[in-house]
């Protein structure tokens, strides 16, 4: 006779060795799955402390609102300046990648424009390089004329705030294209 029609005729005159053997491979499974849970917890406390960051939804350029999620990070790996809130309105200094954690330098913590100011758009062929709240001084025909807040930036256009006293003689100036800006230091 051979070996299996043995075993089957064992197991059924004695049903409890079948239950132990499902028993005891059972608990070799349990087993497994237990110090595999371990070896996991002990590898994540090896890190040490998490901290709840904010990373990048999607890439975000220059000028554009940023926009985050929160994500649990060990603090080991963490970059300095990581934020875990984005102010309301927060607009990208940088281009921030898909992923990314967002740092300080990433976001421009916007002012409110000053009251009662005119919004002027500009070319941006002969301006310093802008972002969105930076202060500038206008020029024009040589000579000054005031001061403004960048409300906008892209490669090619800006959009600055100046005073409403301003706006009618800087406005002359753009149209005769003696308009230059520069940034305040």
């Amino acid at each position: 006779m051979s070996v299996l029609p043995r075993v089957r005729l064992m197991l059924a005159r004695k049903p409890w060795l079948y239950w132990l053997m499902v028993g005891v491979c059972a608990a070799a499974v349990w087993l497994g799955f237990s110090a595999a849970e371990a070896r996991t917890e002990a590898a994540r406390n090896a890190w040490g402390k998490t901290r709840r960051v904010l990373v990048a939804d999607h890439y975000v350029a220059t000028g554009q609102p940023m926009t985050a999620t929160a994500r649990d990070y060990p603090e080991a790996m963490l970059p300095a300046g990581a934020l875990s809130s984005l102010p309301i309105g927060a607009i990208a200094a940088n281009e921030v990648s898909a992923g990314e954690v967002v740092v300080t330098h990433d976001i421009l913590f916007v002012q409110a424009l000053p009251a009662g100011s005119v919004v002027l758009a500009l070319s941006a062929t002969d301006a310093p390089q802008l972002v969105m709240g930076d202060d500038v001084t206008i020029f024009g025909s040589g000579q000054r004329w005031c001061d403004g807040v960048v409300a906008a930036a892209t490669s090619d256009r800006l959009e600055v705030a100046v005073p409403a006293d301003c706006a009618a003689a800087v406005s002359a100036q753009l149209s005769a294209g003696a308009v230059r800006l520069a940034r305040k230091g």
